[in-house]
């Protein structure tokens, strides 16, 4: 039913975009000439990715007018997570905040986890961490779903939260009898996603359920969310998962704290730097 709301939404126009890109994310064998052509099916995204690559985040001395001119600039898999962030964040659009929640604070939160589960990859795996990216910046996209289409209720539930302070998951399955998880894995599974990405969005608070290949990417996204959240970018006040398994997970991926805590910190200057230029807006 959920499902079916979700396909007559705003949601749904992103979903022929977002599907596409992560195709290309997914496929090494994957082409700039691919991109170019998705990007310049959507005029509005279009336009978006030049401002983007005309900002003083790139510095060009002189102006991009087309995608191929960005694309040799700013580099084919910094284009790529470009093109996923300005798509996923139309959906982050508008909404009230209340209860301590916000659509600002949870896109915040998702760029966050994003930015440091790739750094993760990237520093510590020698890899390139376009997957990790994606999977953090939706990892959380039940959420959206919940409050845009059942908008009452999961206000409801918010409130419940402010007065029996408890994990989003719990309230959510106490209130819907699923969690956001849930969603968000029905929604990747519906949309055909990759299932590396189907299971970091449906496993990210519970890793032990995803596939066995795929659990150590999920505990990555797990750790991520959990330090984003620990470092100030939540989005709803709720206590943290007994740190313990934290620390195990940890372990589990062979990462030492102090390298960790390294990364982190770059993050959060990184993303400091962000919201000085306003990158962190919806």
């Amino acid at each position: 039913m959920l499902l079916n709301l979700v396909e007559i939404s705003s949601i749904a126009s992103i979903k022929e975009t977002v599907g596409g890109i992560l195709s290309l994310i997914s496929n090494p064998a994957a082409i700039s000439s691919d991109l170019i052509r998705l990007i310049e099916l959507d005029p509005p995204l279009t336009a978006k990715i030049l401002r983007v690559a005309n900002s003083s985040n790139y510095a060009t001395a002189q102006t991009i007018d087309d995608i191929q001119q960005a694309l040799i600039w700013i580099g084919f898999d910094t284009l790529k997570e470009i093109v996923l962030t300005q798509k996923m964040s139309e959906i982050y659009h508008n909404g009230t905040p209340v209860f301590g929640y916000s659509r600002l604070q949870l896109w915040r939160h998702n760029l966050a986890v994003a930015l440091l589960a790739k750094t993760i990859y990237r520093h510590e795996f020698g890899e390139k961490g376009n997957k990790a990216y994606a999977a953090g910046l939706m990892h959380d996209i039940g959420v959206i779903v919940e409050d845009q289409l059942l908008h009452k209720d999961f206000i409801q539930m918010l409130q419940s939260l402010k007065d029996t302070p408890q994990s989003l998951s719990d309230g959510e399955v106490s209130l819907f009898g699923y969690d956001h998880g849930l969603v968000g894995k029905s929604l990747a599974e519906n949309w055909n996603f990759p299932a590396e990405l189907i299971d970091g969005i449906g496993f990210h608070h519970n890793p032990g359920g995803a596939r066995e290949e795929y659990r150590l990417f999920v505990k990555t996204i797990f750790i991520s969310d959990y330090l984003m959240l620990e470092q100030g970018y939540g989005y709803v006040a709720m206590p943290l998962p007994d740190r313990e398994i934290l620390q195990q997970y940890v372990m589990d991926l062979g990462l030492q704290w102090h390298a960790l805590h390294a990364i982190v910190e770059l993050v959060l200057e990184e993303l400091k730097k962000d919201e000085r230029k306003g990158y962190l807006t919806a």
